[in-house]
């Protein structure tokens, strides 16, 4: 038993708890668990929730769905005896490229000497819904083989778990400027084409010369089961469990404490469109049309400053790939406009660096007058200081976004907002915002309704 009084009304709970919880659907697990018992009204309680748990897990596990890609470079490693450690570890069933053509050319579309990517991915889609496979899960070699057949299995819902690529450990050389493939016959895969097509959820392998057939497996094994448990790499952060299918993250901070470059290196990683509001201003004050020209000739107020970002995070880019922002809001009647907007931020990160941390940042900083690079000052003769670095413009700002500002955007940002401490190093500050950018929603634990400003897609 806990220390938790459940006579006490209402229940907290640690808020740190609360991401790990809505991530792996405990709150919907005691719900069921509750209706079972309510409608079942068993003697032995305690027995009921075990049985009940054990088959909760049992129905929720999603088996392994794993398409295997092996490079045209390892043509000298064991692929079958792979394939069987792999069935002996995971107890999957095989569909290879000559299964689905046996089946393809008994088919009552079948044409001699034409190949049709639709009845291809008909007929395996019909092998991964059988009883057995969908159980048990499956393991796919040699097929796919082109993108056109890969779309098909996607579009009819053939879809892997993870789709482990067997590569050579790339070289330390750069890459070569040919990036074009070999040619290839029917039954060979179109490596490159098909890593792209099948990007989501791409797990790479590495293979050296020296390995054996169990190392291969075991590593094989190992990222089948990273994938499973949700570990990332690089440009994948997207596929955490619980997370949503787009980003929006909304950097806030006052100048010097690192926003852009934490920023700009965040949207790198996942793959977001980096968006700066004074960028996003010089465009708009740029352009021939009307709305430019009003800009040129006065400056933005609030509603219009809303207006410039709207226009820009409804664009196909950003709605496809999400975004990240910087240096706005800078109010809290900003936010409340920002946030009504028809794809507003689920993502709130608020970089908290004291005044004279920020000031020291901004006045080290310089600019190199010929090529326009930034540089410290004093790192070479060339280098001024930063045309936007006026001390005393400076102070003001911070002055008026410690006292006013940063209040303002707390209150408005509520719960949903994430803090923490961006006076530490580059890499320790990069590894929290990516952390709590895929950090799950919270919710409101006695109703189980949504909180506001929390945009869960």
């Amino acid at each position: 038993m806990t220390e938790t009084d459940a006579t006490n009304r209402p229940l907290e709970m640690v808020p740190r708890f609360i991401p790990y919880m809505e991530k792996y659907r405990v709150y919907q697990i005691f719900k069921d668990m509750l209706k079972d018992l309510l409608i079942n009204l068993p003697k032995d309680h305690l027995k009921h929730m075990k049985i009940f748990l054990h088959r909760y897990s049992q129905s929720c596990k999603d088996a392994d769905r794993i398409i295997l890609l092996v490079s045209p470079e390892l043509e000298h490693i064991d692929i079958t005896a792979i394939l069987k450690q792999l069935i002996k570890d995971l107890g999957l069933f095989v569909i290879t490229r000559r299964v689905v053509m046996d089946r393809y050319e008994k088919h009552e579309n079948y044409m001699p000497g034409c190949v049709s990517p639709v009845v291809l991915s008909e007929i395996t889609k019909t092998l991964t819904m059988k009883d057995q496979i969908l159980q048990a899960g499956w393991l796919m070699f040699d097929h796919p083989c082109t993108v056109r057949e890969a779309r098909c299995l996607q579009q009819d819902g053939v879809l892997p778990t993870v789709t482990l690529a067997l590569m050579p450990t790339p070289p330390q050389a750069p890459p070569s400027d040919n990036l074009l493939t070999s040619a290839r016959s029917f039954f060979q895969q179109d490596f490159e084409g098909l890593k792209f097509a099948y990007k989501a959820t791409l797990k790479e392998v590495y293979i050296d010369s020296e390995d054996e057939i169990e190392k291969i497996s075991t590593k094989c094994f190992n990222a089948i089961r990273a994938c499973a448990a949700g570990a990332q790499g690089p440009y994948q952060g997207h596929h955490v469990v619980g997370a949503p299918g787009v980003y929006r993250v909304l950097v806030i901070g006052p100048r010097g404490s690192g926003r852009r470059s934490q920023a700009l290196a965040l949207a790198k990683h996942f793959r977001l469109v980096y968006l700066h509001f004074d960028d996003l201003l010089s465009e708009a004050k740029a352009k021939t049309d009307e709305f430019g020209q009003k800009l040129r000739q006065h400056e933005p107020s609030v509603q219009v400053k809303a207006v410039i970002v709207k226009r820009r995070i409804l664009l196909k880019d950003c709605i496809d790939n999400g975004w990240v922002l910087v240096g706005f809001p800078m109010s809290g009647k900003e936010f409340e406009l920002l946030d009504n907007t028809p794809t507003p931020p689920n993502r709130i990160i608020i970089l908290n660096v004291d005044a004279s941390t920020c000031k020291s940042r901004r006045l080290s900083r310089g600019v190199d007058w010929c090529s326009g690079d930034e540089a410290p000052l004093g790192s070479g003769s060339r280098v001024m200081r930063h045309p936007r670095d006026d001390e005393a413009q400076l102070e003001t700002e911070l002055d008026n976004y410690f006292s006013e500002a940063l209040a303002e955007l707390r209150a408005a940002a509520g719960i949903t907002a994430v803090e923490f401490d961006a006076s530490q190093s580059f890499d320790g500050v990069q590894v929290k915002l990516q952390a709590a950018v895929m950090a799950a929603p919270s919710f409101d634990i006695e109703c189980g309704a949504q909180l506001c400003h929390v945009r869960a897609d």
